[in-house]
């Protein structure tokens, strides 16, 4: 019996640990960002990994990103991110893998408070250098928590330039995204949200890939936790529908684009202070 009130006291000991939340800019979905940054000298450390399945054929995506964060004061954040990804297709008759890696810089600055103002604004900026591509992204970020429930909009621009080998010369050619991303979560407890993320992304790529406008639907759920100097989100986005320009990538019942995009997308963020 003593030995049962100890790991009950314990227990009881720990949870406050488990379920606080200290987080400035704790985020409660995957691909929705919200308002909010990091208060003056906050540093903080975000790990991401993306898992991308299923196109036509075989098709296994993976994207890792490393993101350090660091908040500057006067409602100013910037980030650097290191970046990693690697794919596998079958293409050709065989099993093909290509990997990249890259550096991104991230500039966030928020307008207006999503608990105190109407409504949390705040404007995104990031460069990305890769092996075989040049990003420049920029965001309008929205969101609103009205009592328990969380809401979130996003509007995404994104201008690349690949570079890849068409008919045997390396070229360089543009690329174009335009997103739009929303999310609604529920806060069962100050420290836990269950939710659901929406994604429809329209897609230009150079011709080096086909070229052509090809767009895709994502929605699925989410969910989030945080402990006193670390947070976790997670979230399953399966494609609803999708369209391409050239009717290349759509399956033949034409429910989905799977020339550039995939049938689910799974993504994972873990993140601590440090």
């Amino acid at each position: 019996m003593r030995l049962n009130k100890l790991v009950i006291f314990s227990l009881l000991g720990l949870f406050p640990l488990l379920t606080g939340d200290s987080f400035a800019n704790r985020r409660h979905f995957t691909y929705c960002y919200e308002s909010a940054v990091l208060p003056k000298g906050g540093r903080e450390i975000e790990l991401w990994n993306t898992l991308r399945l299923n196109r036509k054929d075989f098709y296994r995506g993976l994207d890792n990103r490393t993101e350090f964060e660091f908040g500057l004061g006067g409602n100013l954040q910037t980030s650097l991110y290191l970046n990693l990804s690697i794919a596998s297709e079958f293409a050709d008759g065989a099993i093909q893998t290509e990997q990249s890696f890259g550096i991104s810089n991230e500039w966030k600055y928020k307008l207006l408070d999503a608990t105190a103002d109407p409504v949390g604004l705040a404007l995104y900026a990031e460069g990305e250098l890769n092996t075989d591509e040049i990003e420049l992204e920029g965001k309008v970020l929205l969101d609103k928590q009205i009592g328990d429930l969380l809401l979130v909009f996003n509007a995404i621009g994104d201008h690349s330039f690949v570079t890849g080998v068409v008919n045997g010369a390396t070229d360089t050619q543009p690329e174009n995204i335009t997103e739009f991303v929303g999310g609604a979560a529920y806060f069962l407890t100050p420290s836990f949200t269950i939710g659901i993320e929406a994604r429809q992304q329209t897609k230009k790529p150079p011709l080096l890939e086909g070229g052509g406008s090809y767009s895709a639907f994502f929605v699925g759920p989410s969910i989030s936790f945080a402990g006193p100097n670390w947070w976790t989100a997670f979230s399953v986005m399966p494609q609803l529908t999708g369209s391409g320009s050239d009717g290349s990538g759509v399956s033949e019942s034409g429910k989905y684009e799977l020339q550039q995009h995939e049938k689910v997308e799974g993504r994972l963020l873990l993140a601590f202070e440090f």
